[in-house]
């Protein structure tokens, strides 16, 4: 996955904070594909989250903006190449630059576990896959010298929940991550709550 630069036109600007403002319906361009906006799904620190249909595959997809934090991307080349599905990671499908921020391109995946628990109580049937592959995820980072700094419920996303039981879910969100040699023993790396 490298990243390929592209520019649209639209009339679309950045805000004064550097998150580029997406109109509903534009096309964001890569080298190889055209991705048209379906919904806003979130927002966060780095970025916002949109949900997009690949006009070339009819495939819908998550697409990633970033704003100022080209780090995820290279973050997510690498482990985009270290089998996904085996190891319960999101699977990221290209990176490109569109109006001069980083666009990654991801499976579009269900709920997030904070919300599917928020409806309801998990049984131990449910938590017991759902660590087991959590772990999975963590072993996996572990062996590649890396260190997530925010797992929390919201960053573990449910696949495909309606259609299989045991609840099969993928870690997602690596824009804080680092390798373990930048790590500083005394520093806060995840939220307080969740430590």
């Amino acid at each position: 996955m490298s990243v390929k630069s592209h520019s649209g036109a639209t009339s679309a600007t950045d805000e004064d904070n550097g998150e580029y403002q997406l109109v509903e319906h534009e096309m964001l361009c890569s080298s190889r594909n055209l991705f048209e906006v379906l919904e806003f799904l979130g927002r966060g620190v780095f970025g916002q989250v949109v949900k997009c249909r690949n006009n070339r595959t009819n495939e819908i997809v998550a697409i990633k903006i970033l704003k100022n934090k080209p780090v995820e991307g290279s973050i997510m080349a690498r482990l985009s190449r270290e089998s996904p599905d085996q190891y319960k990671l999101v699977q990221a499908y290209e990176c490109f630059k569109y109006k001069d921020h980083l666009c990654l391109v991801f499976e579009m995946l269900n709920h997030n576990l904070y919300d599917f628990i928020s409806f309801q109580t998990l049984p131990l049937k449910y938590i017991r896959p759902i660590l087991q592959q959590v772990a999975t995820a963590l072993r996996k980072l572990e062996s590649l010298g890396m260190i997530h700094t925010d797992l929390k419920p919201d960053k573990i996303m449910l696949v495909d929940n309606a259609a299989r039981q045991p609840l099969r879910v993928k870690v997602i969100d690596f824009g804080l991550a680092i390798q373990v040699s930048e790590a500083v023993r005394s520093a806060c790396m995840q939220a307080t709550c969740y430590r």
